[in-house]
Protein backbone atom coordinates (compact mmCIF):
# COMPACT_ATOMS: atom_id res chain seq x y z
CA UNK A 1 0.00 0.00 0.00
CA UNK A 2 1.12 3.56 -0.70
CA UNK A 3 0.84 6.12 2.10
CA UNK A 4 2.28 9.53 2.88
CA UNK A 5 3.06 12.91 1.39
CA UNK A 6 6.49 13.85 0.05
CA UNK A 7 7.84 17.02 -1.55
CA UNK A 8 10.45 16.48 -4.27
CA UNK A 9 11.96 18.42 -7.15
CA UNK A 10 11.49 17.50 -10.79
CA UNK A 11 15.01 17.49 -12.19
CA UNK A 12 16.13 19.07 -15.48
CA UNK A 13 15.53 15.78 -17.32
CA UNK A 14 11.97 15.46 -16.03
CA UNK A 15 12.69 12.82 -13.39
CA UNK A 16 11.42 12.67 -9.83
CA UNK A 17 12.85 10.57 -7.03
CA UNK A 18 10.20 8.36 -5.47
CA UNK A 19 10.25 7.67 -1.72
CA UNK A 20 12.01 4.41 -0.86
CA UNK A 21 8.86 2.65 0.47
CA UNK A 22 7.21 3.28 -2.91
CA UNK A 23 10.19 2.04 -4.91
CA UNK A 24 10.02 -1.47 -3.49
CA UNK A 25 6.38 -1.76 -4.53
CA UNK A 26 7.19 -0.67 -8.09
CA UNK A 27 10.05 -3.11 -8.65
CA UNK A 28 8.05 -4.87 -11.40
CA UNK A 29 7.34 -1.62 -13.23
CA UNK A 30 4.60 0.96 -13.28
CA UNK A 31 2.33 2.98 -15.52
CA UNK A 32 2.08 6.77 -15.35
CA UNK A 33 -1.31 8.06 -16.49
CA UNK A 34 -3.41 11.21 -16.45
CA UNK A 35 -5.56 11.72 -13.37
CA UNK A 36 -9.01 13.25 -13.45
CA UNK A 37 -8.08 16.13 -11.14
CA UNK A 38 -5.09 17.38 -13.15
CA UNK A 39 -2.59 15.18 -11.34
CA UNK A 40 -0.65 12.19 -12.62
CA UNK A 41 -1.34 8.72 -11.31
CA UNK A 42 1.27 6.01 -10.95
CA UNK A 43 -0.02 2.43 -10.81
CA UNK A 44 1.75 -0.87 -10.49
CA UNK A 45 1.70 -2.42 -13.97
CA UNK A 46 -0.57 -5.29 -12.92
CA UNK A 47 -3.04 -2.90 -11.24
CA UNK A 48 -3.22 -0.73 -14.36
CA UNK A 49 -3.83 -3.84 -16.47
CA UNK A 50 -6.81 -4.76 -14.26
CA UNK A 51 -8.22 -1.24 -14.59
CA UNK A 52 -7.74 -1.41 -18.34
CA UNK A 53 -9.66 -4.68 -18.53
CA UNK A 54 -12.60 -3.01 -16.76
CA UNK A 55 -12.59 -0.13 -19.26
CA UNK A 56 -12.44 -2.48 -22.25
CA UNK A 57 -15.16 -4.74 -20.81
CA UNK A 58 -17.51 -1.80 -20.20
CA UNK A 59 -20.13 -0.43 -22.55
CA UNK A 60 -18.61 0.63 -25.87
CA UNK A 61 -20.35 3.96 -26.30
CA UNK A 62 -18.70 7.20 -27.42
CA UNK A 63 -17.95 8.36 -23.87
CA UNK A 64 -16.24 5.08 -22.95
CA UNK A 65 -14.19 5.11 -26.15
CA UNK A 66 -13.04 8.68 -25.43
CA UNK A 67 -12.14 7.69 -21.87
CA UNK A 68 -10.17 4.70 -23.17
CA UNK A 69 -8.28 6.83 -25.70
CA UNK A 70 -7.32 9.38 -23.07
CA UNK A 71 -6.41 6.72 -20.55
CA UNK A 72 -4.30 4.53 -22.85
CA UNK A 73 -2.79 7.02 -25.30
CA UNK A 74 -1.71 9.28 -22.46
CA UNK A 75 -0.22 6.48 -20.35
CA UNK A 76 3.45 5.60 -20.19
CA UNK A 77 4.89 2.30 -18.97
CA UNK A 78 8.03 2.85 -16.89
CA UNK A 79 10.71 1.17 -14.83
CA UNK A 80 12.41 3.18 -12.13
CA UNK A 81 16.09 3.83 -12.71
CA UNK A 82 18.80 2.60 -10.32
CA UNK A 83 18.39 5.75 -8.21
CA UNK A 84 14.63 5.22 -7.79
CA UNK A 85 13.71 7.99 -10.22
CA UNK A 86 10.65 8.04 -12.41
CA UNK A 87 10.83 9.79 -15.79
CA UNK A 88 7.80 11.95 -16.53
CA UNK A 89 7.32 12.37 -20.29
CA UNK A 90 6.95 15.94 -21.59
CA UNK A 91 3.26 15.54 -22.52
CA UNK A 92 2.47 14.23 -19.04
CA UNK A 93 4.51 17.04 -17.46
CA UNK A 94 2.40 19.51 -19.45
CA UNK A 95 -0.83 17.82 -18.33
CA UNK A 96 0.25 17.96 -14.68
CA UNK A 97 1.52 21.54 -14.92
CA UNK A 98 5.05 20.49 -13.96
CA UNK A 99 8.12 22.57 -14.72
CA UNK A 100 11.60 21.11 -14.51
CA UNK A 101 13.35 22.37 -11.40
CA UNK A 102 10.07 22.94 -9.60
CA UNK A 103 8.73 21.24 -6.51
CA UNK A 104 6.11 18.55 -6.98
CA UNK A 105 4.27 16.51 -4.41
CA UNK A 106 4.30 12.72 -4.39
CA UNK A 107 1.46 11.21 -2.36
CA UNK A 108 0.40 7.69 -1.56
CA UNK A 109 -3.30 7.02 -2.13
CA UNK A 110 -3.45 3.43 -0.86
CA UNK A 111 -3.38 1.48 -4.16
CA UNK A 112 -1.59 4.09 -6.30
CA UNK A 113 0.67 7.14 -6.21
CA UNK A 114 -0.24 10.62 -7.35
CA UNK A 115 2.10 13.35 -8.60
CA UNK A 116 0.88 16.91 -8.17
CA UNK A 117 2.10 20.38 -9.04
CA UNK A 118 2.75 21.80 -5.58
CA UNK A 119 0.36 24.79 -5.56
CA UNK A 120 -2.46 22.80 -7.16
CA UNK A 121 -1.96 20.05 -4.58
CA UNK A 122 -1.96 22.42 -1.60
CA UNK A 123 -5.28 23.89 -2.77
CA UNK A 124 -6.75 20.42 -3.25
CA UNK A 125 -5.42 19.24 0.12
CA UNK A 126 -6.94 22.25 1.90
CA UNK A 127 -10.33 21.61 0.28
CA UNK A 128 -10.04 17.90 1.12
CA UNK A 129 -9.12 18.60 4.74
CA UNK A 130 -12.14 20.87 5.09
CA UNK A 131 -14.43 18.29 3.51
CA UNK A 132 -13.01 15.63 5.84
CA UNK A 133 -13.72 17.78 8.91
CA UNK A 134 -17.20 18.72 7.67
CA UNK A 135 -18.18 15.07 7.02
CA UNK A 136 -19.02 14.60 10.69
CA UNK A 137 -22.67 13.93 9.95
Amino acid sequence: MFLGEYFHTLDEKGRVVLPSPFRRQLAEGCVVAKGRDGQLMVHRTEDFARMAEDVVAGPQNRRTRMLARTMFAGADQQDLDKSGRLLVKPDLRDFGGFQTGSEIVVIGVFDHIELWEKDRYLEDREAGDQTYVDEDE
